[in-house]
């Protein structure tokens, strides 16, 4: 029996990820070549195992190219806020962390615009929390990751209250695992000036036609980026706004 054809790929490159050209119709095909040669059931179950094999490899090949350059472009998401700690002998401490919601604006929009979505599953048992979070690629690759954390705390809050930051922190632990992205204190060496910079002219100008290109609510957009114009963008939310709209290209929003 002659060596079943590998499937086709689109050309592909990282912003712009390939998609397998019909894997159900191929699977097919091949199948009825097979029954009209009367090929035995076992080399059949050969046959689907071999392309199923060579599909996963595929997609994760595709799902790695995707995340890393997800990852090339992904900047390190700032520390801005405080967690300030007491402990039970009355000894008190704090750190700076980036809070969820930052971190999924941040993400967001690069990861959705190369193929990809996130979720979260979370099991409670005998006072430990264990979040995992799915990271899933449109060809149906997939990553996992988990974090698990005590819901008691000495903190005055309630058992609801308590279990709730448990989850927020399990969440935000876990999505940074899958993602492989990093946190960083703000740099005080001259990003405090940079964080005010907007975005050049050209960069405005761009920004301006590829919002009616995409027939993007223009209200919203700006509102999203804490601005009411284009011309005050700032400089270091350009990346985000390019994803933004090129994930609404897409017809993902």
């Amino acid at each position: 029996m002659a060596e079943p054809r590998q499937q086709a790929l689109i050309p592909v490159s990282d912003q712009h990820p390939a998609r397998f050209e019909d894997g159900p119709t191929e699977i097919t095909r091949l199948l009825q070549m097979a029954l009209d040669k009367n090929v035995p059931v076992e080399a059949l179950e050969k046959l689907v195992a071999l392309h199923e094999r060579v599909s996963d490899r595929m997609a994760a090949q595709e799902f790695a190219g995707a995340l890393a350059g997800f990852q090339r472009e992904c900047p390190p998401i700032s520390r801005t806020s405080t967690a300030n700690i007491a402990t039970a002998g009355g000894a008190k401490f704090s750190y700076k962390y980036a809070e969820l919601d930052e971190i999924a604006r941040t993400i967001g929009p690069m990861l959705h615009a190369r193929g990809f979505s996130y979720s979260w599953d979370s099991t409670v048992d005998k006072g430990m929390l264990t979040c995992v979070c799915t990271l899933r690629h449109v060809n149906g690759h997939s990553i996992h990751a988990s974090f698990a954390c005590p819901t008691d705390s000495k903190a005055g809050m309630s058992e609801a209250q308590k279990f709730a930051a448990a989850l927020t922190f399990a969440k935000r632990m876990a999505l940074i695992s899958v993602t492989g992205i990093t946190t960083a204190d703000p740099d005080t060496d001259g990003a405090d000036a940079r964080s005010h910079e907007t975005i050049t002219e050209s960069q405005a100008a761009d920004l301006d036609a590829k919002i009616d290109e995409v027939k993007a609510d223009r209200v919203k957009f700006l509102r999203w980026l804490k601005v009411t114009k284009v011309s005050e963008i700032k400089a270091v939310d350009f990346r985000s706004a390019v994803a933004f709209l090129e994930e609404k290209a897409r017809g993902a929003r």
